[in-house]
């Protein structure tokens, strides 16, 4: 009776091995797609929140054309050209009165928001009682900057977060 002693590691346990490794590789790879995809969102929520800002600093500053402003973003066609542009050294008849000023207000977020591959409205927030507030909306991707109760790609159902969306919402005034 001969006994034959098993010695070195066997092909079984080599596959085996590089079985497990290779599955080890595509979990990391799939965690790194992953924070990359929460990387691009998180650049994306925080454009929105710079754009959602910047609209609120300027109707603040020019608070007598608050209507202009609402008129403009929420109008189905956003001009992205004011005339007169306001702030320009070379411009010799700067703007004069405020709903000028809220036009090219208007006019320059619409184009950021633009140059960013979003969408930004200015309409009344969805709140209970009498009180009249206005929300700015940016969207993003696929997502519409609405409310609605009939479309799936709005921002918002009600005032409520619809799932699939990429929006910012901020209340003003």
């Amino acid at each position: 009776m001969n006994k034959y002693n098993q010695k070195g590691i066997g092909m079984m346990e080599v596959l085996v091995a590089l079985l497990i490794l290779a599955i080890g590789v595509l979990g990391f790879t799939a965690l790194q797609l992953r924070a990359v995809d929460a990387t691009d969102e998180a650049m994306s929520k925080i454009q929105a929140m710079n754009l959602a800002r910047d609209l609120a600093e300027r109707i603040r500053v020019n608070r007598t054309a608050f209507s202009t402003y609402g008129d403009n973003l929420n109008a189905t066609t956003q001009s992205t050209t004011a005339t007169p542009e306001c702030i320009q050294t070379t411009n010799t008849t700067p703007c004069t009165t405020s709903v000028q000023m809220a036009n090219y207000d208007t006019a320059q977020v619409v184009s950021q928001a633009n140059n960013l591959g979003m969408t930004i409205r200015l309409p009344d927030c969805q709140v209970s009682g009498t009180q009249n507030r206005k929300c700015v909306y940016v969207a993003w991707g696929k997502t519409k900057a609405i409310n609605s109760s009939t479309d799936s790609d709005a921002c918002t159902n009600g005032g409520a977060y619809l799932p699939q969306a990429k929006c910012v919402i901020m209340e003003l005034y």
